[in-house]
């Protein structure tokens, strides 16, 4: 028997799996595509051959988060990588890698947002944030063969609600993320000065792929957010990135930062919340989430991020408010119920006439 039929079978064991799959993804399909990709590269083939429980993991994956291998839709890769089993000791296996345009798919095929687009933005692009609610400006020329240095990439997505949300990472934070990739960091040790794997040989589709990973934990959770973290969990683990949650730097949060945190869930404080998420980096937030006891983390999580949503709403209709200048009588009504933070927070989303009108209207009330 051929090493090909014995993938071949070996594909088959996956074919249960694929019984809760989304409707379009179909085993019959997949596993075609699977073996197309093993015949066209003699390097994934032999890896699939030393280690076929990697390629059935692989596959299970396609099942669990509904991205196909069909090369035309771009969603998903079957992927090597060296994995550590025992001192000194690494062996290559076969991951499935979601692409950015896959994770892309999730988010809209579930429904957490109606689009999501991802950029690049260079030193001779015109790119500039306008605000809560508002997509961003970027001016360019795609075929300019000068755009200047890279310094940042975002993304933006329209929610069901039909707000847009923007995500904007810089050079700086995309790079720390690259520099923990496992393949990045491997050609580095062996002196290759330029880096190596998918951040050299597709930097902007990775750069990407980093800012709509950082993206998604504000979408809109649903029913099926979970294939959504699922996949993004999966092209964690395929960089090596399990670090970013477990570094000393990144759990570190303050006695204070838990308590408020805590007094926030408590009171189901819901613009409270997505306030003060908002104002922490990844890392902490991390932290935070993960920093309940055992067995009732996933619960925690799960009304954190119901507080962050009705949150995000709520201060939608807040803003609302504050921008019809002249109504004095309704801003001074959501003043008084307003905290500080959520209020001060919204002031910075403000045009320069509504914020002056809210400014003196806050001005009023305390005389």
């Amino acid at each position: 028997m051929s090493e090909e039929t014995q993938l071949t079978e070996f594909l088959d064991r996956a074919e249960p799996r694929f019984e809760n799959a989304p409707t379009d993804i179909v085993f019959q399909k997949e596993k075609s595509y699977a073996i197309q990709l093993l015949d066209n590269n003699p390097y994934l083939l032999k890896v699939a051959t030393e280690s076929p429980k990697s390629l059935l993991s692989a596959m299970s994956n396609v099942a669990s988060i509904g991205l196909s291998l069909n090369p035309a839709k771009k969603q998903a890769y079957l992927i090597t990588r060296n994995v550590k089993v025992g001192p000194n000791q690494y062996k290559s296996r076969i991951f499935l890698d979601p692409s950015y345009m896959g994770l892309c798919d999730i988010g809209t095929g579930t429904g957490c947002v109606e689009w999501v687009q991802a950029e690049v933005v260079f030193a001779n692009d015109k790119f500039e944030l306008n605000g809560i609610n508002q997509e961003p400006t970027h001016t360019r020329n795609p075929f300019s063969a000068d755009r200047g240095d890279f310094v940042g990439a975002y993304c933006v997505a329209k929610l069901p609600s039909g707000e847009f949300l923007t995500t904007a990472l810089s050079a700086e934070e995309i790079n720390k993320i690259r520099d923990k990739s496992e393949a990045w960091k491997a050609a580095i040790n062996k002196g290759q000065k330029d880096g190596g794997g998918p951040w050299k040989d597709f930097p902007n589709e990775m750069r990407k792929k980093t800012v709509v990973r950082n993206a998604y934990k504000m979408w809109p959770k649903n029913t099926h957010f979970d294939r959504l973290a699922e996949a993004v969990q999966i092209s964690n683990d395929n960089e090596g990135l399990e670090l970013i949650t477990t570094s000393p730097e990144i759990q570190e949060f303050t006695a204070d930062q838990k308590h408020y945190f805590d007094s926030l869930i408590e009171n189901a404080d819901a613009m409270g919340m997505f306030v003060f998420m908002t104002s922490l980096s990844h890392g902490v937030q991390t932290a935070l989430h993960n920093s309940f006891e055992k067995g009732s983390i996933t619960k925690y999580k799960n009304i954190v991020r119901e507080l962050q949503n009705d949150g995000r709403s709520q201060i939608m209709d807040v803003k609302a408010v504050f921008s019809e200048v002249g109504d004095d009588l309704a801003i001074k009504e959501l003043l008084a119920d307003l905290s500080q933070d959520v209020t001060d927070w919204v002031l910075n989303q403000l045009d320069d006439e509504p914020r002056q009108f809210v400014q003196t209207c806050q001005r009023e009330l305390a005389a």
